[in-house]
């Protein structure tokens, strides 16, 4: 049976070369893309012990989703707490893709299962 720090090694590796290869492809900035995967690991630390798939395809969409929704979600705190906003554009960027990475593994499930209870009740 494989160590824990080593199965987790290489979900990491694996998230991290998919997140690279999708984030050029789909013309993503690299920074948001790394601090959402740095909130997705953080995230999954705290998590149950699960397959290495399911620890990657989690990290992979905190990365994915940081990097996709940071612009909005950074532009709206900007707008409605103006007293964080005068910590620069740039920080508080990187702070909501963090944020957004670490967030996703909760609220994504949760989506999900709302999204299935409504789709589900109207058979």
């Amino acid at each position: 049976m494989a160590e824990p720090a080593s199965s987790a090694a290489s979900g990491i590796a694996l998230s991290a070369g998919v997140i690279t290869i999708t984030g050029s492809f789909l013309g993503l900035q690299y920074d948001y893309l790394l601090a959402g995967m740095f909130g997705g690991l953080v995230a999954l630390s705290f998590a149950s012990q699960s397959s290495r798939l399911r620890m990657a395809a989690s990290v992979i969409t905190s990365a994915v989703l940081a990097a996709f929704s940071t612009p909005i979600i950074a532009l709206l705190a900007a707008e409605h707490f103006p007293s964080i906003a005068r910590a620069g554009e740039e920080p508080l960027r990187m702070f909501c893709a963090v944020l957004i990475g670490i967030s996703t593994q909760t609220v994504v499930p949760l989506g999900l299962n709302i999204l299935k209870n409504r789709l589900g009740g109207q058979k």
